[in-house]
């Protein structure tokens, strides 16, 4: 049987992860072994599973376990892991929320989270959920809060920082796995956070501790259950507040109000897309370029799970708001630009595996994308043909917009046109060494026209 240690579990003594036919399985520690039976017979367990606090698991038997092996679990298998820097502001904040209320229902049953690392939430059905199962450790009145500065580093620091500076912010993550430092973030913060109560003890004179090396007292002094609750109060209590980012315009919004062609086309589009859905029934639809949603809402309908990829914030919060709103528990959105999609990350560039390794359907929609791929980032055709490729095993809906079409014209009028290769004969020249042409639909209201393409 073929398996593999994964890096993404190398930290942590109390157990690790290994990946075989089947899927993933976390073996426990025999040096987890009251933590982890507290946890299953406290009710703890129970409690967080049956809210989807915690990704659940089932215990199986495992003959070529080591000696050290306590347990076997069988998780909840995740088709797709995002990561924090794939996240806009309200998948943190409902990330930050949810850690804080699993460490007050963990210290009713004699636990706490150990550690605060926000690589150990994961999006799935609609919802953030804990990954590791393997997290928490006991906890009596008088311990401190050890993961406090992690907390503040890695979820309450960069949270704060797109909140009240830039919600792109969040991609500072890619630089800096285990945080960034409070020091920094208390000089970017603008200076009415000192008068919020959150931010002035928790990052700005946190960070003057940090400078002065007097943190050490502050994060060995203990709690007792009744404060600990009291501080998860006041950081849920203020996180709660912390709306929609100032900094949130964006030029995608309304979009499809506002700024399409022809109301016609679009219904065309809507009416052939859905028929090509229809006829694919897909497993897994990929949505590049999603823009508000529009065409992943509808991919949802025909599709067992759907992934809204887009590179403007605004946008995907627009989505996550359709998607809460209408309790849709098959779309999951990631925030990226294609052009510089997130690479392999940590220890040996196998702790975090680059998205491009992690994104893959067996279908790909790709509508009104390739001209600004083309003409807005100089991005080749053919390498556009090969990536989309790479990304689907079966089917990809792509459109072409040509260059007679007014919002390409718009997207030309002050740049030179020097995209001689940018022609409906060569996209279907580059598609077609990939792909065999299924269907094309070219309404008479428009110059734009829409492949079906089945991967050979």
């Amino acid at each position: 049987m073929n398996s593999s240690l994964q890096p993404i579990s190398y930290k942590d003594p109390s157990g690790y992860i290994i990946k075989k036919e089947g899927g993933y399985y976390r073996y426990v520690s025999h040096e987890y072994e009251h933590e982890y039976d507290h946890l299953m017979h406290s009710g703890l367990y129970k409690t967080l599973t049956d809210q989807y606090l915690l990704i659940p698991h089932k215990e199986i038997e495992d003959k070529q376990a080591g000696s050290n092996c306590y347990k076997v679990l069988f998780p909840q298998q995740i088709e797709l892991i995002t990561y924090p820097f794939e996240w806009v502001f309200s998948q943190w904040q409902e990330m930050a929320l949810v850690f804080l209320r699993i460490n007050q229902i963990a210290l009713q049953h004699g636990m706490i989270l150990k550690d605060a690392t926000p690589y150990n939430f994961v999006f799935v059905e609609g919802k953030c959920i804990l990954l590791d199962s393997l997290s928490f450790r006991f906890f009596k009145d008088g311990d401190p809060w050890f993961a406090y500065r992690q907390f503040c580093e890695e979820i309450l620091g960069p949270l704060a920082l797109m909140r009240y500076n830039d919600p792109y912010l969040a991609r500072l993550q890619q630089a800096s796995l285990t945080g960034i430092p409070l020091a920094f973030v208390s000089k970017q913060l603008p200076f009415k956070t000192w008068f919020n109560t959150v931010c002035l003890l928790h990052i700005h004179l946190h960070a003057k501790f940090q400078s002065r090396k007097e943190n050490t007292k502050q994060a060995h002094a203990g709690f007792s259950k009744q404060k600990l609750n009291i501080l998860f109060d006041l950081l849920r209590n203020t996180i709660t507040k912390w709306d929609r980012p100032l900094n949130s315009n964006s030029i995608w919004d309304h979009y499809y109000e506002n700024d399409i062609e022809d109301e016609n086309y679009l219904a065309y589009k809507i009416n052939c897309i859905s028929q090509w859905l229809l006829n694919i029934h897909p497993n897994k639809t990929i949505d590049l370029g999603a823009n508000t949603g529009k065409f992943s809402f509808i991919a949802a309908q025909y599709s067992n799970q759907v992934i809204a990829v887009e590179s403007d914030l605004n946008c995907v919060e627009e989505i996550r708001k359709e998607i809460k709103h209408k309790k849709i528990n098959n779309i999951i959105t990631i925030l990226t630009d294609l052009t510089e999609p997130s690479p392999a990350l940590g220890w040996d560039n196998a702790e975090k595996p680059a998205l491009l390794q992690r994104l893959n359907g067996d279908t790909v929609m790709a509508l009104a994308l390739v001209h600004h791929l083309c003409l807005s980032k100089n991005i080749p055709l053919d390498f556009i043909a090969k990536t989309i490729a790479g990304l689907t095993t079966r089917y990809a809906i792509v459109e072409f917009i040509p260059k007679e079409d007014p919002k390409v014209k718009l997207l030309l009028q002050h740049r030179e046109d020097i995209f001689t290769n940018y022609t409906e004969a060569n996209f279907v020249k580059y598609f077609e060494t990939h792909f065999r042409l299924v269907d094309s639909y070219s309404p008479a209201a428009s110059a734009r026209k829409l492949f079906l393409w089945e991967k050979k």
